[in-house]
């Protein structure tokens, strides 16, 4: 693929209003939170609008894995008690499961819930001071994958086609047949849809965590959790493989095997809960 060519689909990718499972909602939402005068009130009134939406944003904050003791009642709660940039992330987190449940991507759902309970558990294991940005993180770091699907079928299949005809990894196939990765389209969506560097970055290098500069624990702890979900068979993310494991990555967070072995116990009985999300 020429310059010019990935140019032209960067484009495409980034009119947004072509995704037609994107709703109207989500727009005016991530406008109102890049809005310094925006109240909690005002953007969970805005979320609730839309009943599907707020009822899955509601879901994701009463999850087990934000731990509070009593439950969220109202979007406008969760945006008070997670903070603005988490409840961004749940409502994006949302609105791509939608898309996956449209396109039948129903295991890399399961993927990205597992990503997204693991990285949790991965960040508080290491004292990151906000564990539900990784739970975002973690939610959305395979969305490429998603709007490629959507925005180019016919290519999605080319590349489904490799890996299940070959046996190699899937970003492999992408960069091979497209020229460029789902890590890249996600990283362009990020910028157009104004996500912070912490999320963006986890995002966009999930398989080459030494390239994040802002946010390189965040990074490495997705990393991480994309590899060790793989490992644990939990959902799809497109093929069998288990991707390698960054040394940096790992030597970053600095975990001993009790305590991985602890994250990985805890992993496997968070997972048996992922049905209820879905």
């Amino acid at each position: 693929m020429t310059e010019t060519e990935q140019a032209d689909l960067k484009h495409r990718i980034e009119r947004l209003g072509q995704l037609p499972t994107l709703p109207q909602v989500v727009h005016k939402i991530m406008s109102m939170i890049d809005r310094p005068e925006t109240s909690a009130e005002g953007l969970g009134r805005m979320i609730e609008k839309d009943q599907v939406l707020s009822a899955k944003v509601l879901q994701l904050a009463n999850s087990p894995f934000y731990g509070f003791p009593a439950r969220i009642a109202s979007v406008s709660h969760a945006v008070v008690v997670l903070g603005l940039n988490v409840v961004k992330g749940l409502t994006l987190g949302a609105t791509v499961f939608d898309m996956m449940k449209a396109a039948g991507m129903d295991q890399l759902w399961r993927h990205s819930l597992g990503v997204a309970m693991v990285s949790h558990l991965l960040a508080t294991r290491v004292g990151q001071k906000n564990p539900e940005e990784l739970f975002v993180a973690g939610l959305l770091h395979d969305l490429g994958k998603v709007v490629m699907y959507v925005k180019l079928p016919e290519t999605a299949s080319r590349i489904e086609a490799a890996v299940r005809d070959r046996d190699v990894y899937m970003i492999d196939a992408e960069r091979e047949i497209l020229g460029l990765t789902h890590a890249d389209v996600a990283g362009w969506l990020a910028s157009a849809w104004h996500l912070p560097t912490v999320l963006k970055e986890p995002i966009m290098y999930h398989h080459q965590p030494t390239l994040a500069k802002v946010a390189p624990m965040q990074t490495a702890i997705v990393h991480v959790a994309d590899v060790l979900v793989k490992a644990m068979g939990c959902g799809c993310s497109g093929d069998a493989l288990v991707p390698p494991l960054s040394s940096e990555a790992w030597t970053a967070m600095n975990l001993d095997d009790e305590s991985l072995a602890a994250c990985v116990a805890q992993a496997a009985q968070e997972f048996e809960t992922i049905d209820d999300y879905l």
